[in-house]
């Protein structure tokens, strides 16, 4: 209820909204609204962009060596929105029971660390890269030529003419919440110097489980006069970095593995700090098994209470077409009945 005060001032509830004194001024506000309880579907769908962001910010984090933090300014978002939208593309397990693992690795592959300066301009020699049937990644590339291989800026080229293609493996695994550099190759790269074709195979052992990026960036280098150390000439505006390919494991680990296995993992293998991806989905699981057994509670109570049709003094209620035969057997001209 609102009061008019001695002032002329309302204070109090009037319907919807609140009048209150702020400053000497009547305020009217509207009243606060319950808040709906969120279905456990809508909880999966926005908790389900929580677990892409997370992934996004873990790979970011183990694949700083390679952008080094010469990106540009969206592509933490534009990161996070390729993560998330290879989970969505997931065809393998329902929202809420999934993560990167069931994700579209197509959604991955190409992703450019720096809009500014991208790899795929770079370099006018695009590397082939496949996984064998060994397990191994390989990677091929033709023939570059000494002039139109490279896309370097004027002021790049002023600074140095020399260059090195890093390429580098790089296993994640998300369920045990670790990852691990398998393999980095190097081809060093001269302006004036013609490059033969390549084909090789990245040594290391990719473990069982994970997925697996492949990554390159074109370094720019120099030579400090002093100490004749070699040293990077990348700046912000320039530096090419991209996610070449992205396999995913034939054999992933299942959903919710034990906490002893994941701090194994972990004593052998940098740990993903961070990642909460696998307490949202246990929470998830904790929920739907909650609803799933209330709702068998509600059929077997609804069973018990007897066959579907009677009324509450245990008669069975007429159906449709009996209702209906009556209806014909006593109708009324001009009379209007109700459904």
């Amino acid at each position: 209820m609102a009061i008019l005060e001695r002032n002329g001032a309302l204070r109090g509830t009037a319907g919807t909204v609140v009048f209150r004194n702020f400053r000497g001024m009547t305020v009217v506000q509207g009243l606060p609204r319950k808040n709906k309880k969120q279905t456990l579907a809508s909880k999966a769908s926005a908790g389900e962009f929580g677990l892409a962001s997370s992934a996004a910010a873990c790979i970011r984090s183990a694949l700083k060596p390679v952008f080094r933090h010469l990106h540009d300014g969206g592509m933490v978002n534009r990161f996070n929105s390729a993560v998330y939208r290879s989970i969505l593309g997931s065809r393998t397990a329902p929202r809420g029971a999934r993560d990167l693992h069931d994700g579209d690795p197509g959604c991955l592959e190409g992703f450019e660390f720096n809009a500014d300066s991208p790899l795929s301009q770079a370099l006018k020699i695009k590397p082939s890269v496949t996984l064998t049937e060994g397990g191994r990644i390989r990677v091929r590339m033709e023939v570059w030529d000494s002039v139109t291989g490279l896309k370097v800026p004027e002021k790049i080229k002023e600074m140095t003419d020399r260059y090195r293609l890093r390429f580098l493996v790089t296993a994640f695994n998300f369920r045990q919440e670790y990852y691990e550099y398998v393999s980095v190759k190097d081809l060093s790269v001269i302006k004036w110097k013609a490059l033969e074709s390549q084909d090789f195979e990245m040594e290391g052992v990719i473990p069982e489980g994970c997925m697996v990026m492949v990554t390159a960036s074109l370094e720019c280098l120099t030579i400090n006069e002093t100490d004749r150390s070699t040293e990077l000439a990348n700046t912000p505006s320039f530096s090419p970095a991209a996610i070449l390919a992205v396999f995913q494991s034939a054999e992933a680990l299942p959903l919710g593995q034990p906490r002893e296995a994941i701090q194994e993992a972990c004593r052998h293998h940098p740990n993903l700090a961070g990642y909460t991806g696998n307490w949202w989905l246990k929470k998830v699981a904790e929920q739907r098994e909650k609803l799933e057994t209330a709702s068998q509670a509600h059929r077997q109570k609804a069973s018990a209470s007897g066959p579907p049709g009677n009324n509450a003094r245990g008669k069975r209620a007429k159906t449709a077409d009996e209702t209906e035969e009556n209806a014909e057997a006593s109708f009324v001209i001009g009379r209007r009945f109700s459904f």
